[in-house]
């Protein structure tokens, strides 16, 4: 990575800076990648007596497949999907102007038969849904029980008139995909520096007068010319849109004393999920502003350290550090989430909330976030802080190293 290029303009202009372009990884180092999901996603069929799946949610059909296409599309239709044998290699089931692209990726791809845009999409699945009988008799599978995830209603009754019983996917799928193996997680740690370079990016173009919407451009354009995907969300708030959480880009132009808080969500190369926050201040903040930060970034430090393997959720819960109570009616939605190809199992509620995962326990290999909001009701400030770990044999690494605000941690 080159210098950085200063301002040539006091006015709030959008700047270039340098990003990372990164290397797609080699067709051995995918091939591994592939295998290594697929034994984990079998391996979670077996325990829960799944003789097959058949999975559209479009990480689910990349983690079993290894191919992707139009992600973004392809989640909002049923254009593609796989069906997975509890032994052996899948079918993927792919657009029919895709298969070209995802032949060199998966080793069984055919062309699927949608059935969306037709007069009569009952009809159409039904073809389709013969094509997928097919499919699970050549896969050897002679059970009616048949795991899937997610498909329209013409699909499900497709499958039901050919006398498949379906059940959710869903504790299968995430199962599998919760523990990342060595390949997956060399993948984040290439990835890592694009996300760095969209945080520095950001801090670098905040200035008065630029828009959230200007930022969000920069740093979208750091992750697509390093070879990533798309954003997840649009999280870029400034001033009074950081409080209450859960604001996304607006035209509203950053101004002298805002804090703005981004995060990331970024689907980088090969589809891993990046979700790392920051907040940081325009010009001088103010004592309240910095008291604000100091109790975030001390409470996502501590949560961070208490992360190791054989704890259960529930245990992490017990042992997490209180928040102070001004910002408790307004507390981020959860303490820690595991995240992949989009965000996964295990989480880790706040003590006052319902545990969803209270005897996951954690392992190596997983990767979670660790992240907060701080904000008080009312207030005309707010601050997101989060972290991305990798769970290791006596604790957890962090994943992108990006410092925290000096200037909000001073005085």
């Amino acid at each position: 990575m080159g210098a950085e290029p200063q301002p040539t303009t006091d006015r709030g202009e959008v700047h270039t800076y340098d990003s990372p372009i990164l290397d797609p990884p080699d067709a051995d180092r995918l091939e591994r990648l592939r295998t290594e999901r697929l034994a984990r996603l079998q391996g979670s069929m077996r325990a829960y007596d799944v003789a097959a799946c058949v999975l559209f949610n479009e990480p689910n059909v990349r983690y079993a497949t290894g191919a992707s296409a139009m992600p973004v599309y392809a989640m909002s239709t049923f254009v593609r999907c796989a069906v997975v044998p509890q032994e052996g290699q899948p079918i993927l089931f792919e657009h029919a102007n895709s298969v070209h692209r995802s032949r060199h990726r998966a080793p069984d791809v055919r062309p699927m038969h949608a059935w969306e845009f037709f007069d009569d999409p009952v009809a159409e699945a039904v073809a389709w849904a013969d094509l997928v009988v097919a499919a699970l008799r050549e896969l050897g599978v002679t059970g009616d029980l048949i795991a899937m995830d997610r498909a329209g209603t013409a699909a499900y009754l497709a499958l039901e008139s050919r006398g498949i019983k379906l059940r959710d996917s869903g504790s299968v799928t995430q199962r599998a995909r919760q523990v990342k193996g060595p390949v997956e997680r060399s993948l984040f740690d290439l990835n890592a520096p694009v996300i760095e370079a969209e945080l520095r990016t950001v801090e670098a173009t905040l200035v008065p007068g630029v828009s959230e919407r200007e930022v969000l451009a920069e740093m979208a354009r750091v992750l697509l010319r390093s070879g990533g995907e798309y954003l997840a969300t649009n999280t870029v708030c400034s001033g009074p849109n950081t409080n209450p959480w859960r604001a996304e880009a607006t035209d509203r132009r950053i101004q002298l004393g805002d804090l703005v808080y981004v995060d990331t969500d970024s689907v980088a190369l090969e589809g891993c999920f990046f979700c790392v926050s920051r907040t940081f201040a325009v010009g001088e903040p103010s004592a309240a502003q910095r008291a604000t930060y100091r109790a975030a970034q001390r409470w996502v430090a501590s949560m961070e350290a208490l992360v190791r393997p054989g704890l259960t959720c529930a245990e992490l819960a017990v042992m997490a550090p209180p928040i102070p109570e001004r910002f408790i009616p307004q507390r981020y939605e959860c303490m820690i989430h595991g995240i992949g190809l989009e965000e996964e199992n295990p989480s880790v509620s706040h003590p006052l909330d319902a545990q969803s995962n209270p005897d996951s326990v954690l392992e190596p290999g997983m990767v979670l976030v660790v992240e907060g909001y701080f904000g008080e009701v009312g207030a005309d400030h707010g601050v997101k802080l989060g972290d991305q770990l990798v769970v290791t044999e006596d604790g957890a690494r962090t994943v992108v190293a990006y410092p925290w605000s000096d200037t909000l941690l001073a005085g």
